[in-house]
């Protein structure tokens, strides 16, 4: 069964743009503020990372989640579609915010990937998408919407696979995006703390499929 999980963020930073692209470019450094998050590594040959995450099911048994995905980075000139999407949506707003243009970071699922062996049943590889859209504010300060999709097959067994799917698949979902904005309003709380920003408007929302 397919299970889906979603979650939109939005932050704005003491941060002048061009330090906040390093750090949110900088895997092991964004995602050591990921509470779930156990272990990174790159795989040089074929420039991907691997990301190890692990959470607790109602039971609490450990479920490992793998994923591989590869980084890149484009800049956002001003009057990008784009550009224009993620500005519109800032509470602070100014005639030459976009004066500058902007960086857009995408994390996206390899299709290619190392061959590992999978021992455990609560082990799963699956697909993450992210694109982290950062725009220049007044004040050397920078936006940032933050937006990721995963997705992970799980195999039901007894007695799971005894209900109906729909509706192991909409709970599974809820579940899953539920714990995807705990993970995300903490990783941004704790990206203000280790950049020395003040407080600022954090606003997490987990969404269905």
């Amino acid at each position: 069964m397919e299970v889906v999980g979603k979650s939109k963020a939005h932050v704005v930073l003491e941060s002048c743009l061009l330090d906040s692209t390093d750090y949110f470019s900088d895997h092991h450094r964004i995602l050591k503020c990921n509470p779930y998050c156990k272990n990174i590594d790159y795989h040089a040959d074929l420039g991907i990372f691997q990301w190890t995450f692990e959470v607790e099911d109602p039971r609490k048994n450990p479920i490992v989640a793998i994923f591989f995905v590869r980084q890149d980075v484009e800049h956002l000139p001003p009057g990008s579609d784009f550009l224009t999407k993620c500005a519109t949506q800032d509470p602070k707003k100014s005639d030459k915010k976009e004066d500058n243009g902007g960086k857009l970071i995408r994390w996206i699922s390899a299709e290619t990937v190392p061959d590992i062996r999978v021992e455990s049943e609560n082990t799963f590889i699956g697909a993450a998408d992210a694109e982290i859209c950062l725009v220049h504010l007044p004040e050397n300060k920078t936006s940032v919407h933050f937006e990721t999709n995963i997705t992970l097959d799980f195999k039901l067994s007894f007695p799971l696979n005894l209900m109906p799917e729909m509706v192991l698949k909409f709970m599974s979902e809820t579940i899953m995006s539920q714990i995807m904005q705990q993970a995300t309003e903490s990783m941004l709380c704790k990206v203000q703390a280790d950049i020395c920003c003040s407080d600022a408007d954090i606003a997490a929302k987990g969404e269905l499929r």
